[in-house]
């Protein structure tokens, strides 16, 4: 398995990949490491950016799916002078409204 996380330009964690043998999907593993980096992220109130590929032979319906269980959405604000380039996005939860998104831009704390 491989895991590549990193922090982007402020308070927020990006989700390079997870990668896992095709041998080995579908076991719950990723889930479980999601579960983790969620968890890690919101114990320091930081949101969680990403966007799923189909470049390690996922398929990006499957991952969209999955990336939406622990809480990810569109990220609205993608391209925004500043903001995450990462199509998807998870804050802690309670940091925003039920249903809004704040921008997560560099120097925007939740």
């Amino acid at each position: 398995m491989r895991l590549e996380l990193g922090i982007d330009h402020g308070p927020y964690l990006v989700l390079f990949s997870i990668v896992l043998p095709k041998s080995r999907r579908g076991n719950g593993i990723g889930s479980r490491v999601m579960q983790h980096v969620t968890a890690a992220a919101d114990l320091c109130g930081m949101p969680v950016t990403l966007s799923p590929s189909d470049a390690f032979g996922g398929d990006l319906v499957r991952l969209e799916a999955f990336y939406r269980r622990p809480g990810f959405i569109a990220n609205t604000w993608r391209g925004e002078v500043g903001a995450s380039r990462e199509s998807l996005v998870r804050v802690p939860p309670g940091s925003a409204p039920d249903g809004e998104v704040p921008p997560v831009y560099p120097w925007h704390t939740c």
